[in-house]
């Protein structure tokens, strides 16, 4: 029998992980795609807050009407049955350029490798549950 965390809500809290870091590299990858636009403003979503809503949904225990973790929505991260929605916000901690701009290269390319990391572990460990259930089905290792 699988239970704790790896069974009861592992595979909801991977496939909510998994659906932010999916939305947020959109978000990414538009900061770099526009970023030789004059006057524009990169924005992202802190992952800390995605990750406070986690732990809170891991500890609340909370199931919603499917099953899965129940989430509390906030300001810049909102949970529905389809996934989770950002309203990012400017990233204004740089200095402005002579175009009101304030992107960075170095800041976009380190959100786009820690947000492909932690996606890429989380995939893993999906995989792995999804190995441990098929090896629970067929009743062999």
């Amino acid at each position: 029998m699988i239970d704790g965390f790896l069974g009861n809500s592992a595979l909801p809290a991977l496939e909510r992980s998994m659906q932010f870091m999916s939305a947020r590299q959109r978000l990414l990858a538009a900061n770099l795609a526009n970023i030789e636009t004059p006057g524009f403003r990169p924005t992202d979503v802190d992952p800390r807050i995605f990750q406070g809503a986690l732990r809170d949904a891991l500890d609340g225990g909370r199931l919603d009407a499917q099953g899965g973790l129940a989430f509390d929505d906030s300001a810049p991260v909102s949970f529905s049955d389809a996934g989770v929605e950002l309203k990012p916000e400017v990233m204004a901690d740089n200095i402005l350029f002579h175009d009101g701009s304030d992107r960075s290269l170095e800041r976009i390319m380190q959100g786009l490798s820690e947000n492909v990391y932690a996606f890429k572990a989380a995939s893993h460990l999906l995989r792995n549950q999804f190995d441990l259930l098929n090896a629970a089905i067929r009743e062999r290792p």
